[in-house]
């Protein structure tokens, strides 16, 4: 029979799961039970569906056998399954073979469409999608929670073997409690949808925080001793990622750093190398991350793929590259200590067994470094201030070593400042985008501004061009054609100006492109703003008010209280933001308006966070 198409309930599904962990169990001890006492004792149960679910716990237990096999350098082949189980050709098939799976591309369902499979969740939106699935806001109105729901693509849904894997998968991943660690709350399938329901982590991805060029190399370091505490605690727990990289390292508002889909590529059965390049639902994602073992296929690949693939993260947070190729060390490339050198570059060895062997050791390694660099830099202040205030080692007589206490309060110290560091380039990076989001009120005013000079540009133009020979039409036609194409180039001013602040440099610099834009904003304050005082008299006659030019007594008073009106604003204005008004800063804030005064209300706070 053909395994596709085939559904089962869950708690069959967990019995086979069962009987296929005591099966790995005993193949791990050296003592492999046989396939066929399982699926005899399977078959002695009075189940209705006895005849599906021996056909999926026999599929899934030769697929164990042939991994646990290949390990051991053997080469089973389809004929000697065949030979063992005649009757289950086709099986054997899907155990064997990978195959069959549809190759259309996902597309997210709708959030309505996903309320109706959830009347239990409030969905608020999509967050992403890729081809392993999508994931969405939602809301848990019993518990007034907010959790993130993953999708995975339906066609797995019309797969028994697929909902055999996913409900082994998962009810590892569920059993994953580590702060560092995406917490997964609740996973099944409803008609052919399966899903996890997961933690939902308000923050960035490491991508977007490398992409923006916000993570210094004291950053970087900060963050990876959590990503080894929780690759570490999977592994102890037997759980591989095969998917580290910096889509899936959450940093969250509150500080803290997360490892998501955990487990999800074992899922979906994406391991093989022709599956993670070429498939469609490409749950490795790009090969730049992957160790060179998961090439050769899912038999060679252990926990030392995380390790390769955290290297591999690593060098990217320091450096802002990808280790391609015949690379630099880091130290070449950014202001580290050298000794980091090592620890990066054992992590990217080809070989695993060259490789650090726990993600414990890279944090251990790391910790030690930089205590020791903290030790140096602290020694060379003090020595340079005053010879005499020069730290001293404490020894132990018996070994002629420095104390552990010394050093592990020196670690602890280190890493401290790291940790702040860490939790200093989260909230920076929250207020840069206050920073960001408060002046997009300005850039939508500007655009505003554009279209506005736009349309005085052909109010004139068609007043002056028709009436050529009409000399009150063409000079007040030219005045506002001249005037629109100011309006113009002051907006295009500043907007250029807001487009080169970069919001990674230092706050210093930040400020003085913030500055700039102000002192730009105000003066097309004066040339566009005040200017109307004149203004509205060629505008009016643009229109077809003539009267206004035409008969002195209403001429005559229109210059005068323009002209009257233009000297005592500016005039005001001046005095307002002249140099020698200690309240001119002040006033400069309310006069740039609300959207500018905000930018510089977010950037008082970082500095007064002592943010940098």
């Amino acid at each position: 029979m053909n395994m596709r198409g085939k559904k089962l309930p869950i708690a069959a599904l967990e019995r086979i799961d069962d009987l296929c962990a005591d099966f790995e169990q005993k193949w791990q001890s050296g003592d492999p039970p046989s396939i066929e006492s399982l699926i005899n004792s399977l078959v002695d149960t009075e189940a209705a569906d006895v005849s599906s679910q021996r056909d999926a716990l026999l599929a899934e237990l030769i697929a164990l056998e042939v991994d646990y096999r290949r390990r051991r350098g053997e080469a089973p082949s389809d004929q000697e399954y065949l030979d063992r189980f005649p009757a289950d050709a086709k099986v054997i098939h899907d155990a064997i073979n990978v195959g069959g799976k549809p190759t259309a591309a996902f597309a997210p369902m709708s959030v309505a469409r996903l309320a109706e499979l959830f009347p239990s969740l409030q969905i608020i939106e999509l967050i992403g999608a890729g081809g392993m699935g999508a994931v969405y806001k939602a809301r848990q109105q019993g518990l007034d929670r907010v959790v993130a729901i993953k999708i995975l693509p339906e066609e797995f849904g019309h797969d028994v073997k697929f909902a055999l894997r996913f409900t082994r998968e998962a009810r590892t991943l569920a059993k994953l409690n580590h702060p560092n660690i995406v917490a997964l709350y609740e996973f099944g399938h409803v008609a052919d949808t399966y899903y996890f329901l997961m933690e939902y982590v308000e923050g960035s991805t490491l991508r977007a925080v490398v992409k923006a060029g916000e993570l210094t190399p004291p950053h970087a370091l900060a963050i990876v001793p959590y990503l080894c505490d929780a690759l570490q605690y999977a592994h102890d727990k037997g759980v591989v990622h095969r998917d580290i990289k910096p889509e899936n390292i959450l940093l969250s508002v509150d500080s803290s750093v997360k490892i998501a889909d955990f487990g999800l590529s074992r899922i979906l059965g994406n391991e093989s190398q022709q599956q993670s390049l070429t498939g469609t639902h490409q749950v490795m994602g790009t090969p730049r991350y992957m160790a060179p073992e998961q090439f050769e296929g899912t038999h060679n690949v252990d926990h030392r793929a995380d390790i390769y693939s955290l290297g591999v993260v690593i060098y990217e947070m320091l450096t802002g590259e990808l280790p391609i190729g015949r690379f630099a060390a880091p130290s070449t490339k950014v202001e580290i200590d050298v000794r980091l050198d090592d620890v990066v570059l054992r992590t990217l060895e080809k070989e695993p067994q060259r490789r650090y062997q726990n993600a414990s050791q890279i944090k251990s390694d790391v910790q030690s470094i930089m205590s020791t660099q903290n030790r140096n830099q602290n020694r060379n202040q003090n020595s340079s201030d005053d010879p005499a205030l020069a730290p001293t080692d404490v020894y132990d007589p018996s070994s002629g070593i420095a104390s552990r206490s010394a050093n592990r309060q020196a670690a602890d110290a280190t890493f401290e400042q790291q940790d702040l560091a860490g939790r200093l380039l989260l909230t920076r990076r929250q207020l840069m985008d206050r920073v960001e989001q408060s002046l997009r009120p300005l850039v939508r005013g500007q655009v505003l501004q554009i279209l506005f000079g736009v349309a005085l540009i052909v109010l004139g133009a068609q007043c002056w061009a028709r009436n050529t020979h009409v000399p009150h039409r063409l000079l007040n036609g030219l005045i506002v054609h001249v005037y629109g194409l100011i309006v113009i180039s002051q907006a295009a001013l500043v907007l250029t100006r807001l487009r080169r602040i970069d919001y990674s440099k230092p706050v210093d610099d930040i400020r003085r492109k913030l500055t700039s834009t102000r002192s730009g904003y105000l003066r097309a304050g004066v040339i566009i703003g005040f200017v109307w005082w004149l203004m509205w008299i060629p505008v009016c006659v643009a229109i077809g008010f003539d009267a206004v030019v035409l008969y002195r007594n209403s001429l005559v008073p229109s210059l005068v209280i323009g002209v009257v009106g233009f000297a005592v604003s500016v005039w005001l204005y001046w005095r307002a933001l002249r140099s020698g008004n200690p309240s001119s800063e002040r006033w400069r804030r309310k006069l740039s308006g609300e959207s500018i005064a905000a930018a510089y209300v977010a950037l008082d706070e970082i500095e007064n966070a002592q943010i940098h």
